[in-house]
């Protein structure tokens, strides 16, 4: 791939599919990180080592790079890397010595129980990750502040974070979350 400037962010998977299949490597890095936790999190539910989930991430790297052109819409790409990344997956678990293709692998549709609970749960977060990227950055300090360090600052020293008085954060926050939910079943997120 040859390299092209840029210095675009990529909200889109749009967008950023079509920067990669013009040969701009920066968009490949930015699609490959934006991936890598939702496809190292499919070996993790499948209980696989973690070198054998590094050759499953490559195995579903290589494959990405060889079929993008094939991607005919670019939101249907979670989906793909999910049912790619699960055909390498029970293809290792299956005791196969030689990795098989993708016509041979065995039917994604066969997870056990356990395994398809972990599968929707990574789904979900993964469309919760995305959902968060796309806010903007007070909406995100502030819900990360909130629900995601640990442990949780108070709302004095968010405050003092974001320059606003601990007042406005409660109305803040709602708004904020109310943005997050629009964005997470505009994303594909399931409600409750």
């Amino acid at each position: 791939m040859r390299a092209v400037a840029s210095g675009q962010s990529y909200k889109d998977d749009g967008s950023l599919v079509r920067a990669c299949r013009r040969g701009d490597s920066s968009a490949w890095e930015v699609l490959i990180r934006r991936y890598q936790r939702l496809i190292y999190s499919v070996p993790v539910a499948y209980r696989i080592p973690p070198e054998h989930a590094d050759e499953v991430f490559q195995r579903v790297a290589v494959k990405l790079f060889e079929k993008l052109d094939q991607l005919k819409r670019a939101e249907s790409l979670p989906a793909w890397l999910m049912t790619t990344t699960r055909r390498e997956c029970q293809a290792f678990l299956s005791g196969q010595r030689r990795w098989v293709s993708e016509e041979q692998a065995p039917d994604p549709a066969e997870d056990p129980p356990d395994v398809a609970r972990a599968l929707d749960a990574v789904r979900s977060e993964h469309v919760l990750a995305r959902a968060l990227e796309r806010m903007d950055e007070t909406c995100r300090r502030l819900l990360g502040a909130l629900y995601l360090e640990d442990p949780a600052p108070s709302y004095q020293q968010i405050g003092e974070r974001l320059g606003r008085p601990v007042g406005s954060l409660g109305p803040t926050r709602a708004r904020c979350l109310d943005k997050l939910r629009k964005l997470f079943l505009d994303l594909g997120g399931e409600g409750p």
